[in-house]
């Protein structure tokens, strides 16, 4: 079409058909305006088209990575579930004439309660979108708020997971030292590098019940452990979110 405009606008000036001449040009230029125009909304599609299969992928890779973090807190929350559960039944032999657990049991609910298993999910595809910047470009804010609030519930997780450790090695365990047998946990979970249980322990082993700074270390311990499973339970609501809006996103 164009040279057919330049064809008859070369003639029309041999002729000497200025005015003509001046309309073909226009027209020519009007041409090529609209096949830039058209070049520039084709390319501006193909790289929309690009970003969008761009931004799926990532959605995609984002959503594994919190499939995958769901399932490691699943497991994380049973340990501590288990680990409360242990700790409280210690509690109900404090101060009691009657010997409601046997010394195995006894060894199997510390063995429980001292569970301290972290929260560390390896997040390549968060850690990117956050390093990057990439996080303020998606499009759906619900999203973009959660994944900001994952950020500081697990810093939140961290600090009170750090609590917990400093509390066991101060505390805990010094005390366990002392007065307690850590072979006998260890058969108790089940480890076979022993073959016998400990006969260091004091005759009265259920003496230590009656001890108040026992009484409150498991009591501390308990404390502990219930506020990590909060925290690991309040995690999994927003990772529960994190995923809906995902999926929201991907359906877009």
């Amino acid at each position: 079409m164009i040279r057919f405009f330049r064809k008859i606008r070369l003639e029309s000036l041999s002729l000497g058909k200025t005015k003509k001449y001046l309309q073909y040009a226009l027209g020519e230029i009007i041409l090529v305006v609209i096949g830039i125009l058209i070049a520039i909304q084709i390319n501006e599609w193909n790289q929309n088209r690009i970003e969008k299969k761009q931004y799926a992928i990532i959605l995609q890779n984002l959503e594994d990575e919190f499939n995958q973090t769901k399932t490691l807190l699943t497991t994380l929350t049973s340990h501590y579930t288990s680990g409360i559960q242990a700790s409280s039944k210690l509690m109900h032999q404090f101060g009691s004439d009657q010997k409601i657990y046997s010394v195995p049991q006894i060894d199997t609910l510390l063995a429980l309660s001292m569970q301290q298993p972290p929260f560390y999910p390896p997040q390549p595809v968060l850690a990117e979108l956050m390093n990057s910047g990439k996080l303020k470009s998606l499009s759906n804010k619900e999203l973009k708020q959660h994944l900001f609030d994952w950020e500081a519930n697990v810093r939140w997780l961290h600090f009170d997971y750090d609590l917990f450790i400093s509390f066991s090695n101060d505390q805990f365990q010094p005390y366990i030292n002392k007065k307690w047998s850590w072979k006998n946990i260890d058969l108790a979970e089940g480890n076979e590098f022993h073959d016998a249980r400990s006969t260091l322990l004091d005759t009265d082993i259920y003496g230590i019940f009656q001890e108040l700074e026992f009484e409150n270390l498991i009591d501390s311990n308990l404390f502990h452990s219930n506020r990590l499973y909060k925290r690991l339970v309040n995690i999994g609501i927003l990772i529960d979110n994190i995923l809906k809006q995902i999926e929201v996103s991907l359906q877009d």
